[in-house]
């Protein structure tokens, strides 16, 4: 039964088919800023993430971004988003992103690991029909024992495929 559900599965996926500039991948940059009992501390931040763009104005994407390190402390994150576009395909494009982040804060001798929803939102540019640029604001929670965020402003550079 299960071999069935998975060959089934399987035949769908290949089958569908995929329209140039449906998937895509990028790369962002930006700053982080983590605060803790009272001390800001904002180290440059680096993302990878590839995607799947449904419709005009639907896509899901994966990324991983380190948040940047600081005096022995190291912050990094994996999630899985929806992102919901407005007015879809235009050149300018607002969004909004909902994501589910496993996010890991090393600490000499510790590791705190958080699952949790987090949220973001952004602009859109496309400069062509196989490029575009992000600027987006991301909200990831770290910590397990004392829970905080780290707020991420980048640019992102994507390219479709």
């Amino acid at each position: 039964m299960k071999k069935t559900a998975l060959a089934a599965l399987l035949a769908a996926f290949i089958a569908t088919p995929v329209e140039a500039g449906d998937m895509y991948a990028g790369v962002k940059i930006g700053k982080s800023r983590h605060s803790i009992t009272g001390v800001t501390n904002t180290p440059t931040a680096l993302g990878l993430y590839g995607g799947y763009k449904v419709n005009p104005e639907f896509g899901v994407e994966a990324e991983y971004m380190d948040l940047g390190s600081f005096g022995g402390v190291k912050a990094t994150a994996a999630d899985v988003s929806a992102l919901f576009f407005y007015p879809g395909d235009d050149p300018f494009s607002l969004y909004a992103k909902i994501s589910y982040a496993s996010t890991a804060w090393k600490i000499p001798g510790q590791v705190q690991y958080n699952s949790s929803f987090t949220h973001g939102f952004g602009l859109r540019y496309n400069t062509s029909p196989s490029t575009s640029f992000r600027f987006s604001w991301d909200r990831y929670m770290l910590g397990n024992q004392v829970v905080f965020n780290a707020d991420v402003v980048s640019v992102a550079g994507i390219y479709r495929f």
